[in-house]
């Protein structure tokens, strides 16, 4: 036993930590939701921690043991840390796209929670910022809060939804929650910039090629897309991580895609097998009807949000304006469909597996794959391609 005596374990339900203590005044803290057997949990399940003899802990209804000693130098009970995975961290991770939920549903959890503007006291605020707004979607589809206008309010009783939403959209949400806080910073060109540019402390992620893909991220960052099996144990971009980067497609990168064989495998997919509901969609977005460009010509009377007063919607003036206004509303209509019904992995999703999806709005990897569809299969509309 490399630690001191412990004299109690229990679960602290505010910040979602078993703390253990020991003889001598010490504190010992863990996000229970990164240990393995813990993540689907109950929050009255994990708080029946108990005790096992002085170096163990155990969840009895549960039937999980983890060892205090392990737990304290870093090792949460996952197949991950295991020597087979130890050897070669990347390959393993890099054959299976997507890693056990029980690796990832802890961390992502409290790197959301800990890094949305706001707490889990007070809740979260969005701002209406793209980053945020989806990263507070993430926290409500993992069953942690509920959603209002401003953005989610802590749950007093979390728990984990029956079906868990898509791993690769919440890898996404995560990335640019990352991004939008500075915690990952990608640097342009593969340049090695000393640390110290980027504060200290910061670490290094490459790609294989050392010169490709680079960036520096904090330790936080680091751990969280590890347990996602973006990074291996050597800080390199695993293949997962490849289509979840597209979805940021940071400028620094100039990451072109279109030419990718996994692109246009997934652009000659989505043309052949497009669902007759999302065709059918297509051509009501498309056609722009006299009905259509009469109701926009006339403009109409709204109300703000408290229904007490009455506000004009301006129209442009001409037909023309009027046409171009509603091209533009219509173009954020289509993309909509791959945001909601599309992903690169699977296709177009059926109505039951889209539920699990996030809509991650503004993905320039499901923009350019709706540019590419409409150009090929609606060249006679081209501003769909737009």
């Amino acid at each position: 036993m490399s630690h001191q005596i412990p004299s109690n374990a229990r679960y602290d339900r505010r910040n979602g930590m078993v703390v253990v203590e020991f003889s001598n005044g010490s504190v010992f803290m863990v996000p229970a939701r990164s240990l393995l057997g813990l993540a689907g949990a109950s929050e009255n399940e994990i708080a029946e921690v108990e005790l096992m003899g002085e170096a163990g802990l155990r969840w009895k209804r549960l039937d999980v043991d983890h060892q205090i000693g392990l737990l304290m130098g870093g090792e949460l009970g996952t197949r991950v840390l295991t020597p087979e995975f130890a050897q070669c961290p990347g390959e393993r991770l890099g054959e299976m796209e997507e890693p056990p939920s029980a690796l990832w549903l802890g961390p992502v959890i409290e790197f959301l929670s800990d890094n949305l503007p706001g707490s889990r006291k007070s809740g979260w605020d969005h701002a209406f910022i793209t980053a945020y707004q989806i990263g507070c979607e993430a926290l409500v589809a993992l069953g942690q809060a509920d959603e209002t206008a401003h953005g989610p309010v802590p749950r007093e009783n979390p728990a984990l939804p029956a079906i868990l939403p898509r791993w690769d959209d919440l890898a996404t949400a995560v990335i640019l929650l990352a991004a939008q806080n500075g915690l990952i910073t990608f640097l342009s060109d593969g340049a090695d910039r000393p640390l110290e540019e980027l504060g200290a402390g910061n670490e290094s992620l490459h790609h294989s090629n050392r010169g490709m893909w680079a960036a520096r991220s904090t330790p936080e960052c680091t751990s969280v897309l590890r347990s996602l099996g973006l990074l291996d144990g050597r800080n390199k971009w695993t293949a997962a991580s490849e289509t979840i980067l597209w979805r940021d497609s940071p400028v620094e990168w100039r990451i072109d895609f279109r030419n990718d064989p996994r692109f246009i495998r997934a652009l000659e997919d989505a043309c052949k097998h497009m669902p007759s509901s999302i065709r059918a969609e297509i051509e009501r977005i498309a056609q722009i009807t006299d009905e259509a460009i009469a109701a926009h010509s006339a403009g109409s009377l709204d109300q703000d949000e408290d229904g007490s007063k009455p506000l004009m919607r301006m129209s442009p003036k001409t037909p023309e304006q009027v046409k171009d206004t509603i091209r533009w509303m219509r173009r954020h209509d289509f993309d909509e469909l791959f945001y909601k019904f599309w992903r690169i992995g699977d296709g177009w999703l059926s109505p039951d597996e889209a539920h699990r999806a996030l809509e991650i709005f503004n993905d320039p990897l499901a923009i350019a794959v709706r540019k590419a569809v409409a150009a090929r299969l609606y060249p006679h509309w081209p501003h769909l391609a737009e």
